[in-house]
This record gives C-alpha cells, structure tokens and sequence, in this order.
C-alpha cells in the first residue's frame, strides 16, 4: 500500500517566496526568480516524501507575472485544475498555501487584483483549507524590524478589503519563518483537512462551462473589456487631433499623433487577443503573441533536439486523448489539426513539431503537456511518478 497522498498548491502574487518555499519544504532544486521576475512560467508540481507522506507541492505563477497576461496565466492554472480533476482519478487539493511577502508596506494594486483573482478561482467554502502564510520574517529579524512586521501582518488580518472575509470563512495565518521546520508545520498544518473542488473545478467540469464564464475568466474578461473601451476612447481622440492637425498642416504633431495612434492600435490588438485566449480562438492574435510562441517554439525545438515528432502519430496521440479535455478545447484543438492537415498535403514534410508549434498559441503548453505531447511545461506528473 502507497503512502497517504498530500495535494497543496502554492499560490501568491510574483516575488512572495513561492518557489523558495517550495524548495526549502522539499529540498529539491527549485528554479528562483528575482524581486519581480518570475521563474515560474507554468504551474509545475513538485514532489517529496515526509512523515509517512507522499507530498506534491504545486507551484504556480502570479496573476502580476512580469512576462505573461493575466489571461494566459487563468488559462495555464485552470488548465491544469481541470485536467487534474476532470480525469481519473479525479484529484482534488488537499489545501493551498497562499504567500504574501511582509516586507511589502501595503497592499498594492497587482497584490489586490491577484487576491481577488485568487478568491474568484478558489471560491467560498475551500477557503478553510487554506492557509494565509507571510514571509520574508528572516529579512525583518536580521533588520530589526520584526514589530514592524507584526503590524502589518495585523492590518492584513483585520482590513476587510485583505485577508478578513478569508479568516472569517476558516482560512488560517500563519509565518514562513525561512526554515524548514517553519515550510513544513505549514504543510502539516493542511493533512487533516478533506480534499475540496475548487470553484473553477466545478465550473468546468461539473457546470460544463467554458472558462470565459468562470467567475475568474468573468473578473479578467471585464478588466479586458475596461481596457479595451478605455483604448478605443483614447484612438478616437487621437484620431480627431490627427484630423485637426492635418487640416492645419502641423507635420511635427502629425507625426507625433500617427506615433500615438500606431501604439494605441497595438495595446487594443493585444486586448482583442486576449478575448481570444479566454474563448480558446486564435484569430486577434498580435504580433507580440505570434513573435513570443515562435521564440517559445525555438527553444522546444533546441530542447528536443534530433527527436523528431511523426505528425500522424502526434495526431494519434492527441486525438485518443480529447475526452480528457473540456469542449472549447477539443474544438479548438480539433480545428487546428484539420488546418495542419490541408497544409501537410501541400507540405509532405511537416512534422509533427510543427504541429505541436501550431497547436501551442491555441489550447497553450499545459495542455499539450498534460496530453502526453513533450513540450516540456505543465506535466501533471512532475519530475517522478504520478500523484
């Protein structure tokens, strides 16, 4: 009989300590980012026995990631949710452990905006099997400034717009004080707790919903959408004082305004595309995007080196696999493979990286992954075997 298994996920915005919490608790070799610079580009799990236990810690990026979109970081997070619970043995999370760095003075915009996101993807009642963990302490005990800490660890507990409402629904504070000892009271604080579906689980699996109607994909999508109103306001301004220079023959603030205009139009294509990325299409896809998944397709391509994918083969694997995916998924996967198909005749040899490289922008890295296709990102097994 295996050891008892222990699910945590650890989330918390870009630069709270996640991967170095995980590497302390673990003692595996964690990639650690910088100050605002993600290591994390997926959600990855990593997995270590202690106590008897089988424990599978799962890192995940922050909502104010540096490199990527709230979008694309709903997509990579919830992608593996639901593939994780969707399909035997239909896991759930024994608990999460959410990291808010001391040393910050505040609450700042990216800080609110990924606690929201965090609730929207958790929902009410598997708050009581999370815990609120600070760190940073061993930063304010060398400095002195541990009283400092303590007040602001207080302001998070008792302001209604922190950490308050989660407290009152079970959620529990605690300190990673920078030891082992201190990462792993946290994880064994969460083992007696019952296994919950998050609320995008259930919205995906149970409900049937696509991620755009999540309660997560609905709180990106309106800041999507505030965004894009806000730059068709700003175009059409620009483009009225365009109107109005030429008819003046200002060319100095014509250029100026065509400059403006040129950059205005490419903030709203990146919007557009990121109301595609939610609804799993790929048509509004921006330069940005195109020219950030042929730099990601490179480096697969370097990684794999001489391996090379049958694209029939690749076809084969993905298509046996579907029904471990969500509708807008095999829809989307489905309609790329057909396209690939009507250009592989034209092309006798494309491969089935290229395939893979098509398919990357339209159902992401974690879904390949999890599908068994070698991207390299996202695998639900870790490192070793399965959970």
């Amino acid at each position: 009989m295996g050891k008892p298994s222990v699910r945590i996920a650890v989330m918390g915005v870009t630069g709270a300590g996640k991967s170095t919490f995980i590497q302390t608790a673990s003692d595996l070799d964690v990639g650690i980012g910088h100050e605002l610079q993600s290591f994390t580009a997926e959600v990855e799990p990593f997995e270590f026995d202690y106590a008897g236990l089988h424990i599978t810690l799962i890192d995940t990026p922050g909502f104010n990631d540096t490199t990527r979109s709230e979008t694309e970081v709903l997509r990579s997070i919830a992608d593996w949710l639901d593939f994780s619970y969707r399909n035997p043995p239909h896991l759930k999370l024994t608990g999460i452990i959410y990291l808010q760095s001391i040393m910050d003075p505040r609450m700042y915009g990216s800080s609110l905006r990924n606690l929201k996101m965090f609730k929207e993807l958790v929902g009410p009642e598997p708050l009581q099997n999370v815990v609120l963990a600070t760190t940073r302490w061993g930063q304010l005990s060398k400095s002195g400034e541990v009283d400092m800490g303590e007040s602001r660890e207080k302001q998070l507990c008792d302001d209604e717009t922190y950490w308050k409402p989660m407290i009152s629904r079970g959620s529990r504070v605690a300190r990673f004080e920078d030891t082992r000892d201190s990462a792993l009271n946290l994880i064994l604080s969460l083992i007696e707790a019952q296994p919950k579906v998050l609320q995008i689980q259930s919205e995906l699996v149970d409900q049937k919903k696509d991620l755009i109607d999540t309660s997560a994909g609905t709180a990106v999508n309106e800041e999507v959408k505030r965004l894009e109103s806000k730059y068709k306001e700003e175009l059409q301004q620009i483009q009225f004082d365009l109107d109005k220079a030429l008819e003046q023959n200002e060319a100095d603030v014509q250029e100026a305004l065509e400059h403006a205009k040129a950059d205005f139009e490419r903030k709203l294509d990146r919007v557009h595309a990121e109301q595609d990325l939610l609804r799993y299409e790929s048509r509004n896809q921006s330069r940005k995007m195109r020219d950030e998944y042929e730099q990601l397709q490179l480096a697969y391509q370097q990684k794999l080196g001489a391996q090379k994918l049958d694209f029939d083969e690749t076809v084969r694997i993905l298509q046996a696999n579907e029904s471990k995916l969500r509708k807008e998924q095999r829809d989307a996967m489905n309609k790329q493979i057909e396209e690939m198909k009507k250009q592989k005749k034209g092309s006798p040899g494309r491969t089935g990286m290229k395939l893979v490289a098509g398919l990357l922008p339209v159902v992401g890295s974690v879904v390949l992954g999890l599908l068994g296709i070698p991207v390299g990102l996202g695998g639900l097994m870790g490192g070793g075997g399965g959970f």
